[in-house]
C-alpha cells in the first residue's frame, strides 16, 4: 500500500484543525450562555432585593409618620425620631451589606463560567 500523499496528509490536518476549532467554538459558546444565564438570574435576585429594601424603607417611613401624627407630646416626637433614626440606620447598614454581597456574587459567578470555558477552549486549541 502506498503512503498517504501530501495532499491527503494536508486534508487530514485541515479536517482535524477544523474539528478542533469547531469544538473550541462550541465550548466557548456554552460558557457564554452559562455566564449569561447566571448573570440574568443574579441581576433578577439583586433587583428583587432592591425592591424589597425600598418597600421596607417606605413602610418604615409611613409607620414613623403615623406615629408622629398620633404623638401626644413633643417629647414623644423626639423619642420617636431618635428611635426611628437608629432603626433606619441599622436597616440601611444591613441592606447595604446584603446588596454588596449580592453584587460581589454577580461579579464573581457571572464571569467565572465564561473564563473557565474560554480557558478550556484555548487548552483544546493548543
Amino acid at each position: 500500500m502506498n503512503p498517504p500523499s501530501e495532499h491527503d496528509q494536508s486534508k487530514r490536518f485541515a479536517d482535524k484543525s477544523a474539528a478542533s476549532a469547531h469544538e473550541s467554538l462550541e465550548t466557548g459558546k456554552a460558557a457564554v450562555e452559562k455566564s449569561y444565564t447566571a448573570t440574568v438570574e443574579n441581576i433578577r435576585d439583586f433587583n428583587v432585593k432592591m425592591i424589597g429594601a425600598a418597600r421596607a424603607n417606605a413602610e418604615a417611613a409611613f409607620d414613623f409618620v403615623l406615629q408622629v401624627a398620633t404623638a401626644k407630646a413633643p417629647s414623644d416626637i423626639v423619642e420617636l425620631w431618635t428611635a426611628h433614626g437608629q432603626k433606619q440606620f441599622e436597616r440601611l447598614s444591613e441592606q447595604t451589606k446584603e446588596l454588596t454581597a449580592l453584587g460581589q456574587k454577580i461579579a464573581g459567578e457571572s464571569a467565572e463560567p465564561f473564563a473557565r470555558g474560554v480557558n478550556q477552549a484555548f487548552k483544546k486549541a493548543s
